[in-house]
């Protein structure tokens, strides 16, 4: 059993339960562990359909949603 999985994959946790293992609490990665430079990663795979508790965002958000500076 695992009490806490701190993954937004799909792929990760549907191989963790299809296995037989339990998952009690399935958590997002907190806002305040991605750095601003992975915003856009982050972003994209919530659109794409990651796990998150949050808005997915739509695509006027993607559309302004920056990266690295250049």
């Amino acid at each position: 059993r695992i009490h806490r999985l701190v993954s937004m994959s799909n792929i990760k946790f549907d191989a963790i339960v299809g296995s037989g293992i339990e998952v009690g609490t399935r958590v997002k990665i907190p806002d305040d562990l991605v750095p601003a430079d992975a915003r856009v990663e982050i972003d994209a795979k919530k659109a794409a359909g990651y796990f998150t508790d949050d808005e997915v965002p739509d695509t006027k958000h993607l559309a302004t949603t920056t990266g690295r500076s250049p």
